[in-house]
């Protein structure tokens, strides 16, 4: 999937490549507007992008009032909304949907601007695309199971080589998810707890995770592998595959297995309606 590799996450001043998960996301609690409804976009753009570039970027600003996506397929603006990373995961895209790319701009009303702001992490926010796809892309969709192929993460015999922190609170009094750098064979969480380690780990495995640690802690670690190309990450030249770097480095195993994984049925998709 191309998702994590094109697509930058604004986060204030800094820049992430932060890839969502599956349906246990999709399911994730609404935000709430100040009227104590979920919280939606009020005024929202969409107009195709003809540039001919291959890159894409999808934000939110922390101290703004809209979300930005910007030469975006409509496929890849699904896999954002609802937070899917592996291919397998979605069925009955049309294929327009693959090619054709959109820039969407999404602002809250005045009254919602300060329940929008209190959300610290702008992937919170991810799931607000979804009526927008709704209503504009006219999208239909229903969930089914599927058994697909996983590899189950599990704590390795000689225990956790992780170092797990005591996270801080955001404004909201919620512990802070911490943050991380990504990059060409790196994995490298600060303060994280173990969903973003295993949303990262689909999309380059690129097949779903399931995670079987137990773990429940918010921790720091660097993982180095060799990319699939064979050529080594920059700065290690003896890096390992991702499967013995896991292990090595952060005592976990990845155990290939079977198991049903919840996928996401597109029934209608169309382009979308004008301004």
């Amino acid at each position: 999937m191309r998702l994590a590799h094109k697509i930058v996450l604004l986060v204030g001043s800094m820049i992430l490549a932060w890839p969502l998960a599956a349906r246990a996301q999709w399911d994730r609690p609404r935000l709430m507007g100040a009227d104590g409804k979920p919280l939606e976009f009020d005024v929202v753009s969409v107009r195709p992008n003809h540039s001919g570039d291959t890159s894409m970027g999808a934000g939110s600003q922390t101290m703004g009032d809209d979300w930005t996506c910007t030469n975006m397929p409509p496929e890849d603006i699904i896999q954002w909304a609802f937070g899917i990373f592996v291919s397998d995961q979605i069925t009955g895209m049309p294929e327009w949907a693959r090619h054709e790319r959109y820039d969407v701009t999404a602002k809250v009303r005045d009254a919602d601007v300060a329940a929008f702001r209190k959300v610290i992490d702008p992937v919170q926010r991810a799931p607000m695309l979804q009526k927008i796809l709704v209503d504009r892309f006219h999208l239909k969709y229903h969930y089914d199971l599927k058994a697909l192929p996983v590899y189950a993460l599990v704590v390795g015999k000689n225990g956790v080589r992780m170092t797990e922190i005591q996270p801080g609170l955001d404004l909201n009094g919620m512990k802070f998810g911490g943050g991380r750098q990504v990059g060409r064979g790196l994995i490298r969480s600060m303060g994280q707890p173990m969903k973003p380690l295993v949303n990262q780990l689909s999309i380059e495995l690129k097949r779903p995770i399931v995670d079987r640690t137990g773990l429940m802690g918010y921790y720091n670690f660097t993982l180095r592998w060799a990319p699939d190309d064979g050529a080594p990450p920059e700065g290690d030249v003896a890096a390992p595959s991702i499967f013995t770097a896991v292990q090595e480095q952060l005592g976990l195993k990845l155990e290939s297995t079977k198991a049903p994984v919840q996928v996401l049925v597109i029934d209608n998709l169309e382009r979308p309606s004008e301004n």
